[in-house]
């Protein structure tokens, strides 16, 4: 594989990296995403899941508990790499579209 190639697969990595990034936005700024996961999931079912815990459980169920808050925890982790990982890729997406011109130009130039 030659160069302009990994700078091609890097550039569409980057691009699809950045395309899940803007579909997450656009689906957390719809009110069905506020109501069924900011309120519903992020809040009422944590705090739901934290009160259950404090009753009188067996050490099993306690665990499932445990297991269902660190969904909840690792759902809001994963949308906070994607926003993270999309907006270091606009800038990857950048500059790899600057050695895709480098290469092209030394290629005419040949």
């Amino acid at each position: 594989m030659d160069d302009l190639q990994q700078v091609e697969i890097q550039i569409e990595m980057a691009t699809r990296i950045r395309k899940l990034r803007d579909s997450c936005v656009n689906l957390m700024n719809t009110p069905l995403w506020k109501d069924v996961i900011d309120e519903g999931y992020f809040k009422e079912e944590a705090a739901r899941l934290v009160m259950a815990k404090s009753s009188n459980m067996t050490a099993d169920q306690k665990v499932l508990i445990d297991n269902m808050i660190y969904g909840i925890g690792a759902l809001n982790n994963w949308i906070e790499s994607v926003m993270r990982r999309g907006a270091e890729m606009d800038q990857a997406v950048d500059e790899h579209e600057k050695t895709r011109e480098e290469i092209l130009a030394e290629e005419v130039s040949k």
